[in-house]
């Protein structure tokens, strides 16, 4: 007899906890009137449940059109302590889009939310909500002896803003524009400034970039012989190493890097005339031999 009491008890209670605990549902509802075409409302529904119970994602309300005249434009979830448990609280943010030719009671359905709690899961149901719509015009607006001249509006006029000063502002910037592009112009040597004295060490900048680029003994080669071609260039005949002094008399901006300039003829003749690649790139490496052309070219935009 005892047995047939106490299984009956033990069964319950576990049926009891095998399920989340959901204390209790409120809902904040709107106003209950005066939704027209295209009116939104917020709905904000409180879910208490016990501490360690959450809301099963999957059985929210998906954003979207739920019907149609009625879209659920956003969701929003939060979850805070509240007392021994948890206060679950969701805003929901609807738009209708019914057009009622007279004052008519519209209804967003009643919905269900999963709970979940560690030992299972329990169903939060959300009540209806019912709403008055009301229509954006007469039914019959002749018998009042509207038309559509009178109760249809004209649109509004725009509004015409002064706009002397983006005016100015757009005149100043566009010369400025113009001066800068003659300044690069002239900088860059591009029409009607290409007739210039040409820059040779600018031009060799470019020549050595695309020499190291390509790597190997032939790549440094090719760069030392594109700065000799430079320097040639600028000093108007085949400069040696021994035509340095006369070369920097004629051009005193390059004296500060007299001592970089001597390393590079070195370089070329270990390079060139010693057949000793390797102790040419130790003596002058192929960064610094880039470094050395961009000082130059530097200096030579500075003098002219």
């Amino acid at each position: 007899m005892l047995r047939a009491v106490i299984v009956p008890l033990l069964l319950t209670a576990l049926a009891g906890r095998a399920a989340a605990e959901v204390r209790a549902v409120r809902t904040v509802e709107p106003r209950a009137f005066g939704y027209f075409l295209g009116d939104t409302l917020s709905r904000t529904v409180e879910i208490e449940t016990g501490r360690e119970d959450e809301i099963v994602a999957a059985s929210l309300p998906r954003t979207g059109p739920s019907n149609y005249w009625l879209e659920l434009r956003a969701i929003e979830q939060t979850a805070v302590s509240h007392g021994d448990g948890r206060l679950h609280r969701l805003k929901l943010v609807y738009q209708t889009f019914y057009a009622p030719i007279d004052p008519r009671k519209q209804t967003i359905p009643a919905t269900e939310i999963t709970i979940r709690g560690p030992n299972g899961t329990e169903a939060a149901s959300v009540p209806p909500f019912t709403f008055l719509m009301s229509p954006l015009r007469e039914i019959f607006p002749e018998k009042s002896g509207e038309t559509s001249e009178t109760f249809l509006h004209p649109d509004v006029k725009p509004e015409l803003r002064r706009s002397g000063t983006l005016r100015s502002a757009a005149l100043v910037a566009a010369l400025l524009s113009a001066l800068f592009l003659a300044l690069l112009a002239r900088d860059l040597a591009w029409w009607p400034f290409h007739k210039r004295p040409a820059r040779p060490f600018s031009r060799a900048v470019r020549d050595i970039g695309r020499a190291l680029a390509a790597g190997g003994a032939e790549g440094y080669r090719s760069a030392l012989l594109a700065l000799h071609r430079a320097f040639d260039t600028a000093a108007g005949r085949r400069l040696l190493a021994a035509d340095l002094d006369r070369f920097l008399a004629d051009h005193p901006e390059h004296g500060s890097i007299r001592s970089q300039m001597e390393h590079f003829f070195l370089a070329s003749r270990a390079a060139f005339f010693g057949d000793a690649r390797r102790e040419a790139e130790i003596q002058l490496p192929p960064a610094e031999l880039k470094e050395l052309a961009a000082v130059l070219a530097r200096q030579e935009r500075a003098a002219r």
